[in-house]
Order: C-alpha cells, then structure tokens, then sequence
C-alpha cells in the first residue's frame, strides 16, 4: 500500500520522465478498485486474480507455502522496465516483502541517469586540500518509510591533479571506503561505484583511479527499528552518518590518509496500512478502504482453492491467536 501512495506522488515526475506506469497485483479487481478510489490512484492497476501471470513470470514467492491463506500467491516485490515494443529491458526485484524501490530509484534506472533534486535532504562539507563531500538522501520526497529502498548519494569533488583511489591497493596505501554509521535500524546494500580509470604508478603498477566529480550510491532502507507498524512512538526523524575513508593522491605524491563524517536529519514518515479490527497497527496510517470486506473475499477464495484446507484454517487460528496476545 505504502509503495503504491508513494508511487501516485510521484506521478509528476514519472511523466516528466515519459514512463507509463503499471501495477499488477494478486488481490481481485474489487480490492484494487477500491484502494483506488480510497487513495486518489491515476495509474492502472492490474489484478492477476489466481496468480497466472506471476506464476508464468516465474516470481511466485515460493517462501509463501500453499497453507498461508491469504499470503499464498504474492510475487517476490520487483519491477520490470519495457520498451515502446513491449521488450522488458530491465528488471529488479528484493527478496523481503517489505523492501520496495521507491518511484525516483524506478525514474533513475529507466533513465539511466541518477536525478538529484535540490529539495531533497543534503549535507556538504569541505576535506583535505580542498576536496568536497556532498551526502544526499534520494528518494520518496526525503521521507523515511519502513522497508521502502532509498539512496544516500555520497558525491566527491576532487581538484584538477587529485584522485582517490578503489581497491585493490599496494600496501601502505588506503582505498576509499563508506561506512553507514547510524541510525540503528537503517540497513543498507554494498555501495554502488562509478567506472575507474587506470593509474599506471612506476613501482606499484596499475590502480584504479576516480578523479573530477564522482557519485556512489549506497542503497539503504530503514527496519521497524525505526519505522514499525506496530509501535505509535516511532521518531519524527533520524540523524544518518556516513563515514568516509580515503587517501588523495597526485601522480607523484599521497596525502595523509583522512576520515571524513557527513551526518544528515531526515524525517521518518508512516506506513499506509489495512484498516484491522484489534490489529495493533499502531504505527500505521490506515487505509480509509474496507480492508476486512477484501480479506474476507481473499481468505475465502484461498480455502477455495488449498489442496489443504484443514492446515490453512490451522494457519489462519494461529494468526488469529497471535492478534490477541498482541492486543
């Protein structure tokens, strides 16, 4: 629910960028039509009532066993990118039902391009002989949300004769490294890098080299640590640190090895959750649609269609027996 909000914000920018949006999901055409018209969505939504289409794509999570009634049939959370001629060019997708791309990482990767926006949250500060960091938080309008990917850009600025370096180094030399600092409960991917060129130093051999302006992308999301569903006292924001490691080098001389830390405030916003009866979801903005109506058709057409009826009421006793220990 959450991502598809998140997706109708942004239909402005999908626009400006000449990509069409699809979602397709497992839920009946009742349930899409009604969150539709409960949260204001432009863009088509597609049910895939049964599963036939995730099931021939090959993106039925399978983690979700035939017995867990409703959950049974949803497909690992991802995307495709098809062109003009309905070939898929691209696609991504998480292996945790709570990660999601957020609609600027989807714009980004159909364009190629890594689009900054000058109002989202940004830090700058100044290092050894004049290199500059910049730290960005690309994404959902600035906005923290529980399991939603975003980006923290880290850009360096390096003056005309300097460079950085990536590993391997010869010994005694630093490669450049990022480390996520903080908050507890934001998690991240490996950081993603910019093409190297190849420094050949006499004694050492090749390196890889960036020089000019370079921007890593270190994919983050953020647990129920920070953003829960259940809990009403999540922050209103978080401060994220990032650490920097590095060494500047000439083509004949290194600059001392430096450290350089970047903090940033970001606001932490709510999740879009169902409307349960005595579901505790405390931390949640609740959908305005009549979600018991659509999980009771989805249950319903789950035991219709288990090859094991007797363990999916099993399933469906134990989460109720879970709700009300958590109330």
């Amino acid at each position: 629910m959450t991502q598809l909000v998140e997706l109708q914000a942004a239909m402005p920018k999908f626009a400006e960028a000449g990509i069409r949006l699809y979602a397709i999901s497992y839920d009946e055409i009742g349930a899409l039509q009604a969150f539709a018209e409960s949260h204001d969505i432009t863009f088509e939504l597609l049910s895939d009532d049964g599963s036939k289409v995730i099931r021939e794509f090959g993106i039925l999570n399978h983690h979700v066993t035939e017995e867990q009634v409703p959950f049974h049939g949803i497909p690992f959370p991802g995307t495709y990118l098809v062109d003009e001629d309905g070939v898929v060019t691209a696609k991504s997708f998480h292996r945790s039902l709570a990660q999601r791309q957020s609609p600027e990482g989807l714009i980004d990767a159909a364009l190629g391009e890594l689009l900054l926006r000058p109002d989202e949250p940004t830090t700058a500060a100044e290092g050894d002989s004049g290199i500059s960091f910049a730290l960005t938080y690309h994404g959902g309008n600035g906005i923290i949300r529980g399991g939603t990917m975003r980006e923290l850009v880290l850009s360096v600025d390096l003056p005309d004769g300097l460079h950085i370096y990536d590993e391997p180094v010869a010994d005694g030399m630093v490669a450049t490294t990022f480390t996520l600092a903080g908050p507890t409960g934001l998690r991240s991917l490996p950081v993603r890098k910019p093409p190297t060129e190849t420094l050949d130093l006499p004694g050492v051999g090749p390196l890889q080299v960036w020089s000019g302006r370079v921007d890593f992308v270190m994919p983050v999301w953020a647990t129920a640590e920070i953003a829960s569903l259940l809990r009403d006292d999540n922050p209103d924001s978080v401060t994220i640190e990032v650490v920097v490691d590095y060494q500047a080098c000439t083509d004949k001389a290194c600059l001392l090895p430096q450290r350089e830390r970047l903090s940033l405030e970001v606001a932490v916003g709510a999740y879009v959750g169902p409307a349960l009866r005595g579901s505790g979801m405390r931390g949640a903005d609740e959908t305005t649609m009549d979600t018991m109506k659509w999980i009771g058709a989805m249950v319903t057409r789950g035991l219709e269609t288990t090859s094991d009826p007797d363990a999916a009421i099993a399933y469906l006793e134990q989460g109720r027996q879970a709700a009300s220990f958590d109330e």
